[in-house]
């Protein structure tokens, strides 16, 4: 069966977490001594930042050069397409993951004795959502007309995104274990980038969102073999088979807002493609998509840091740590993720156009105004994110749905008003409206929890 990876007794306080930097005197004086004391109080999660930020800039690297081609090849109405399908593919995922993408590191870490059952039940959950994703995309597809974006090649590419939800990247970051996670995604990724480039070199106009749906099903697969494999020879299974079918139904139910709320942040980025397609057609979501595109390159910085900082986070919350020791916490880990996506966002703010005209074709260079819009929107983003973090791990499920429930209201409403009058551009003020609200309300419930602590 193996052993548990979840440290305890005396290991457990070996592990550097980043509320322990405000806790240890300074060993120089200066600035330099700072910066020498942060460093080595945080030497495993400095190892882990390293490889993550190596392997998650190489696959990021090689992603976006390959979206790149896959955007000036099919072009802007069939790119449209494709974003089109990883759009809906975003709703498949976050009904099968059931939130747990959010609440099971912090579950892991807090009950490290349930961690077989834990992982079992989780997993049971999301293989029934993914049955149930399966049916509802293969019933769509029958009753929808002969004449629908719904293609083949469209229902492979949800099918294959959404088995994404079932990944165990909980498991792996309540071990500590990111590195060897983001390796696996690194194979996973070249073996859809090596599948993608052949056919562009061999066939290029056979390139279709089919085939793209093809390579995805098939690298997905792989990469959840990977995972699986190496994770359960190292979870104890033992003496959890009685109570599988209470345990399963208790994940749910405690879950239950939080995958409401998860379902409600997708109004935010996700359903305004959805909406802008319907009023604009495809090739107006093309270009938001290439415009988007280009912001994921913040995005991959935030997402290195916070795969280190939700772990801490879950640490920082729990009880018996020092009003003091938060508030320093959360104002450098706060800091961190500002500076992480400031250099990008403040390039896509003053040339947008010229990046654009840059990386694609000049078809493309319309949506300038959409990514100086989605520039100041991720460094919003990353504030928020930090917030959004503390008020799950502190267990704030009904406010963080209450938050996401008002956002998504108004995003809905803007993308109605806004879209049929200014197309991408409407998109992109909805979604910086919406949930620059909705995080501002996660913001001040962060502070008026950390400030009622004792």
């Amino acid at each position: 069966m193996g052993v548990p990876l979840q440290p305890t007794g005396t290991e457990s306080n070996k592990i550097c977490d980043l509320e322990q930097i405000s806790r240890r005197p300074l060993l120089k004086p200066g600035l330099s001594g700072r910066l020498w004391r942060v460093v080595c109080s945080q030497k495993k999660h400095v190892q882990n930042l390293s490889v993550l930020v190596c392997v998650n800039f190489l696959v990021a690297g090689l992603g976006f050069i390959t979206k790149v081609k896959i955007a000036n090849t099919l072009g802007k109405a069939e790119f449209g397409l494709f974003a089109y399908g990883i759009a809906i593919a975003s709703y498949g995922a976050a009904i099968i993951g059931f939130g747990l993408n959010r609440t099971l590191v912090r579950d892991l870490i807090h009950f490290p004795k349930r961690q077989g059952q834990l992982v079992v039940s989780s997993l049971l959950l999301r293989g029934f959502m993914f049955l149930v994703v399966t049916l509802a995309l293969l019933i769509w597809k029958y009753f929808s007309p002969a004449v629908s974006d719904l293609t083949w090649g469209v229902v492979l590419l949800i099918f294959g995104q959404s088995m994404l939800g079932l990944e165990l990247k909980a498991v792996y970051d309540s071990w500590g274990k990111m590195s060897r996670h983001a390796v696996y995604n690194l194979i996973q990724r070249c073996v859809y980038f090596a599948a993608v480039w052949l056919m562009i070199m061999l066939s290029p106009r056979s390139l279709s969102v089919f085939w793209l749906g093809i390579f995805t099903i098939s690298a997905v697969i792989f990469y959840m073999i990977l995972q699986c494999k190496w994770a359960f020879n190292r979870i104890d299974f033992g003496g959890i088979s009685r109570s599988m079918y209470s345990a399963t139904l208790g994940l749910a139910r405690g879950n239950l807002i939080i995958w409401f709320s998860t379902l409600g942040c997708l109004s935010f980025g996700i359903i305004n493609q959805i909406i802008l397609k319907f009023y604009e057609g495809k090739e107006s979501l093309g270009g938001y998509a290439a415009a988007w595109q280009i912001v994921t390159i913040a995005m991959l910085f935030l997402n290195q840091v916070a795969r280190i900082g939700n772990p801490a986070t879950a640490r920082i919350t729990k009880p018996g740590i020092e009003k003091t020791s938060r508030i320093k916490f959360l104002i450098k880990y706060s800091t961190v993720m500002f500076l992480v996506v400031f250099p990008v966002c403040l390039a896509t703010i003053i040339f947008p156009e010229m990046i654009l005209r840059l990386i694609y074709k000049p078809e493309y260079a319309s949506s300038a105004g959409v990514l100086r819009i989605m520039g100041i929107y991720m460094i919003i983003y990353s504030l928020g994110f930090v917030a959004s973090q503390y008020i799950i791990s502190a267990r704030m499920e009904k406010l963080y749905f209450t938050s996401v429930i008002i956002g998504g209201v108004l995003s809905i409403l803007f993308c109605i008003l806004l879209i049929p009058k200014s197309g991408g551009m409407g998109a992109a003020i909805s979604l910086l409206i919406a949930h620059g609200i909705s995080m501002g309300l996660y913001w001040v419930a962060m502070i008026l929890h950390v400030r009622n602590r004792e």
